[in-house]
């Protein structure tokens, strides 16, 4: 096989696999696609912040749906602890600009942070939820 057809046929398993991997990439709906079920939305914006310093969740018996999506250039994480640092389920990664992401949360009513947990990003992505 001449050089020319196996590096074509490189550039096509290549481009094949990346778009194999892009479509595996977020765990829930597309960035501009809110769940319908989503009781509250957190964005992940430019500057290292969230799109607010609080959100306020009623819970549907002792539930709260949330979904994260990142608007910024940079990867990120989120996740919800309690007083005691602790996650509260499993965080939901925010791997890059567009990449979102579901998580239910089973929680008392009360007040929790929302954190970035990437080294660095932790004190300005800071954010309360308070939990009806």
């Amino acid at each position: 096989m001449s050089s020319t057809v196996s590096t074509r046929i490189s550039a096509v398993v290549l481009g094949v696999s990346l778009a194999m991997l892009a479509a595996c990439g977020g765990s829930g709906s597309t960035a501009g696609t809110v769940p319908a079920d989503a009781d509250v939305t957190v964005r992940a914006k430019e500057g290292l912040v969230w799109d607010a310093k609080s959100y306020t969740a009623t819970s549907h018996d002792g539930t709260v749906i949330l979904y994260g999506v990142n608007d910024s250039g940079l990867a990120h994480n989120l996740h919800i602890v309690d007083k005691d640092d602790k996650d509260v389920t499993t965080g939901i990664d925010l791997a890059g600009s567009g990449s979102s992401g579901t998580m239910t949360l089973t929680v008392a009513p009360g007040e929790y942070r929302i954190v970035c947990k990437i080294p660095g990003h932790s004190g300005t992505m800071n954010a309360t939820l308070t939990v009806n």
